[in-house]
């Protein structure tokens, strides 16, 4: 390095250094006069929170009640993090039965809550990773199904209805009946823990792991089957494929 480049590094952090010592003089004045952008440039998280604009994108949040399982929102998501699934109550009637948020992948676009016709879908005015939820009577924000995995028997639409009734309160608040209702139905054997805990895109990280590894499977088998179909085709109608 030359002479002058050294001295000219030494003239830049010397100027670096006004600037933010500049910076920082004029934050404690403006501190000590209690008054503009300086005020108080942090507060007291958790117990004081900031008001969000009207315009906040939080964490989606989707009213099964109202949601037709139409799979709007699924072809607008840009990077795949919706998944859902049906099955039929016992008066043969078409339900939802799981729907699933991945929010590690979700880029908090928006398109989904636009896609969907019904306004089931939307976003909160939330940013933290908080799985309650008693906006429509299904706590620990679980969808849970009637030929769940996690529990040892089908259960019927009341029950299933009862089973999400119970999340939204806490294990101190829960009766005796309530407590021989998940002793028939939960499976300690395989570890699984039912309510609170997953569902809805809020996964422990084992339970995640699981379902991910079948949903990688099925795709998997998806993908072989296409391929397969098209090498029968191929060879069935040679011209064709040529």
């Amino acid at each position: 390095m030359s002479f002058l480049g050294w001295v000219r590094e030494i003239v830049d952090g010397v100027d670096s250094f006004r600037i933010g010592m500049g910076l920082t003089a004029r934050y404690i004045v403006e501190n000590l006069a209690d008054k503009g952008e300086g005020a108080a440039p942090t507060i007291d998280y958790p117990t004081v929170k900031r008001e969000l604009p009207d315009g906040f994108r939080g964490h989606l949040f989707n009213d099964v009640d109202k949601c037709t399982l139409c799979r709007m929102c699924q072809r607008a998501c840009p990077i795949d993090c919706i998944s859902m699934e049906g099955e039929q109550n016992e008066n043969n009637k078409f339900r939802i039965s799981r729907y699933d948020i991945d929010i590690s992948k979700c880029i908090y676009c928006g398109l989904c809550t636009r896609a969907c016709p019904t306004g089931s879908l939307r976003m909160t005015k939330t940013f933290e990773v908080d799985p309650k939820n008693t906006e429509n009577g299904r706590g620990g924000r679980f969808l849970f199904r009637m030929n769940a995995e996690q529990t040892r028997r089908r259960m019927t639409s009341d029950e299933v209805d009862r089973l999400n009734a119970i999340t939204c309160r806490k294990s101190d608040d829960l009766s005796d009946d309530d407590r021989v209702f998940l002793a028939e139905i939960e499976d300690h054997a395989n570890g699984t823990i039912l309510f609170g805990r997953y569902g809805m895109g809020w996964y422990v990280p084992e339970e995640k792991a699981r379902v991910d590894a079948i949903r990688a499977e099925k795709k998997r088998l998806k993908d072989e089957a296409a391929a397969k179909a098209a090498a029968e085709a191929a060879q069935a109608n040679p011209e064709a494929s040529a």
